[in-house]
């Protein structure tokens, strides 16, 4: 900011966690979260709050208080069933007019997103189904395969199609398991991976997708 002026923001996303007992969301995690960035020089100027349930007018006006930013610079981002609804959640709140109002930039005719809208409705109505076994080493990390995942998720639904991910544990597999634990895929991915650890399982699946036209 000391350089750049208006042409800098900080947006700042914290975790507002909800204490089953009590009943009640805190937002202690986010004033001391806020409190040490200021430490550190750093004013948030827009707070994204992380919850796995609706904040009331009133806690959102609360951490604005307490947390030195303007009650529409605070805003919620809830659970939503696929991360691609997650900008569609930004828009209903306001994020990019704020955004762009606070770095003194024309706001604008509201942006169409019904391409956006269309690509989730039709992900949400996939009229087929394949199965893909995924065989690699890290299978109780899924994160490790996201790129993976994602390009699975979007070639399906250029094609209409529910992905369902088998994951494989290539570490368990062997010659002789191997076609019976892959027998019901309709399709086989063995991702790369780092070290010997599981490579022989993955050389399996190999040849049994190989030897089996899979």
């Amino acid at each position: 900011r000391w350089e750049l002026g208006n042409n800098a923001l900080c947006v700042h996303l914290t975790y507002v966690p909800y204490l089953a007992a009590a009943k009640e969301l805190k937002t202690k995690p986010t004033q001391h979260s806020v409190k040490q960035l200021q430490e550190l020089g750093v004013q948030p100027d827009i707070l994204v709050l992380r919850s796995e349930h609706n904040l009331s007018d009133n806690l959102r006006k609360k951490v604005a208080l307490f947390c030195n930013v303007e009650d529409r610079a605070v805003v919620q981002s809830t659970d939503v069933p696929s991360i691609y609804e997650v900008p569609l959640k930004m828009q209903e709140q306001g994020l990019d007019e704020t955004i762009l109002s606070k770095m003194g930039l024309p706001v604008g005719n509201k942006p169409n997103l019904d391409s956006w809208k269309a690509f989730i409705e039709r992900r949400n109505k996939a009229t087929k189904e394949v199965k893909i076994a995924l065989v690699g080493k890290y299978v109780e990390l899924h994160d490790a395969y996201l790129s993976v995942v994602e390009a699975l998720k979007h070639s399906g639904l250029a094609n209409d199609t529910a992905i369902d991910i088998d994951w494989v544990n290539a570490n368990d597999l062997t010659a002789e398991n191997v076609a019976s634990r892959l027998a019901d895929a309709d399709g086989i991915i063995v991702p790369g991976g780092f070290g010997q650890r599981g490579t022989e399982g993955k050389i399996q699946a190999i040849r049994y997708a190989r030897e089996n036209d899979v």
